[in-house]
């Protein structure tokens, strides 16, 4: 019993180095299925969870939870007018709905901070070998990007944009996140390994060329610097010589032996405008052909999943699609649920910068990019709005949970 009440922490707490093992594992051994192999760890931890009562609901923000929950279920009433595939739905709710349960639930529970660690960890690992693999090209790589990120296999194709084996808009959003959990890391009094794992966060990050993963990087650096500055305790000076060291160095080392992939981030940085027109655009095309203001068409109605089969869909931009798959009731829950958990984040900051800093910067990635439904980024955004309820609720009393 012992053993499988610590196994429960560490299926969530490996959960990303399982998931960078298995998108690995299926560069070789294309019959692996990584979306169904990551749903089967999901399903693992849920039954854990509820063998041993950890799922419970005791406060406004579990409610709001369960509402969601059972909200997204049962769109499929107004999802199956839509005459696209069952199949489409269920898809959508194995990557944005189903990491609710086990991450949310498991990151209320009482236990040390180490999933950030791990995750951290396991994903620069992740980067390291991606950077490896993307300046070989073998051909193993490029069919496994082809079939989950519509690169092709022409090996010019992986020139432009770093993907590492997850997939650029998964490499470009965790890159930035990453940022943030190394920046965590150097707070702890790791230094030494804070600052390597900086770096690379961040080179990934710049490589991707994604709008999204640079905005939040420059915003995590901000924010973490603010900490530092006025509310956590810790070595600042020591920390803030080796940040202006690394950008002087960085900078010149870019401006002289590369000055045009500098040209060339500026301009994807400074490009806001672009992104924020090309979002209207495709929600205008949303807007027309909307059924049901107020409850919404169904889950999964107007994301990816549903492009093979209807030209009615959103592109990008999760907030949008979210109000028109779930109408005014569930979208209205969901940033209720966002703007609590940022309530309880903020009332106890010190402990807990990590994952407000995690809810903000998904929040803000989900502006162009479909975040909440993304089934590498929906578990550490779902598990850090655990555990800001969690907090609350240790102050309180222990024996609560």
């Amino acid at each position: 019993m012992k053993f499988l009440r610590k196994y429960n922490y560490n299926l969530i707490n490996y959960y990303y180095l399982l998931a960078v093992l298995v998108y690995f594992s299926a560069i070789y051994l294309p019959f692996i299925r990584v979306g169904l192999a990551m749903s089967l760890v999901m399903v693992i931890a849920i039954i854990i969870l509820y063998n041993y009562n950890n799922i419970s609901f005791r406060n406004r923000l579990d409610l709001l939870v369960l509402f969601y929950l059972l909200y997204n279920f049962f769109s499929f009433l107004f999802f199956s007018f839509s005459g696209l595939p069952k199949s489409v739905y269920f898809m959508e709710f194995s990557n944005s709905i189903l990491p609710i349960i086990p991450f949310y639930f498991l990151g209320k529970l009482p236990g040390k901070k180490s999933f950030y660690n791990i995750t951290l960890y396991s994903l620069l690992a992740c980067f390291v070998v991606g950077f490896y693999l993307q300046s070989t090209t073998s051909v193993n790589y490029m069919n496994f990007m082809s079939k989950i990120d519509g690169v092709g296999t022409n090996p010019l194709s992986y020139v432009v944009n770093y993907r590492s084996f997850l997939g650029l808009t998964a490499t470009g959003a965790l890159s930035a996140l990453c940022v943030l959990l190394s920046f965590g890391l150097l707070q702890n009094s790791n230094f030494k390994w804070g600052k390597i794992a900086v770096l690379v966060c961040f080179v990934a990050s710049i490589l991707t060329f994604r709008r999204a993963s640079l905005y939040t990087s420059f915003f995590a650096l901000l924010y973490m610097n603010f900490l530092f500055l006025f509310i956590l305790k810790g070595s600042k000076v020591k920390f803030f010589v080796f940040e202006i060291l690394v950008f002087i160095v960085f900078f010149y080392w870019l401006l002289d032996s590369n000055p045009e992939l500098f040209d060339l981030l500026f301009e994807r940085f400074t490009s806001l405008s672009d992104a924020i027109s090309s979002r209207k655009t495709s929600g205008v095309g949303g807007v027309l052909d909307i059924q049901r203001f107020v409850f919404g068409d169904g889950l999964g109605r107007y994301g990816h999943k549903a492009v093979a089969y209807s030209d009615s869909h959103i592109p990008d931009g999760n907030y949008l699609r979210m109000f028109y798959e779930l109408g005014i009731i569930g979208f209205s829950i969901f940033i209720l649920i966002i703007v609590s958990a940022l309530y309880k984040g903020l009332s106890y900051i010190e402990n807990n910068y990590i994952g407000l800093g995690v809810i903000i910067m998904v929040c803000l990635q989900a502006v162009g990019s479909d975040m909440f439904s993304f089934q590498l980024v929906a578990p550490i955004f779902w598990y850090s709005i655990g555990r800001s309820n969690r907090l609350k609720q240790l102050e309180e009393s222990e024996s609560l949970i």
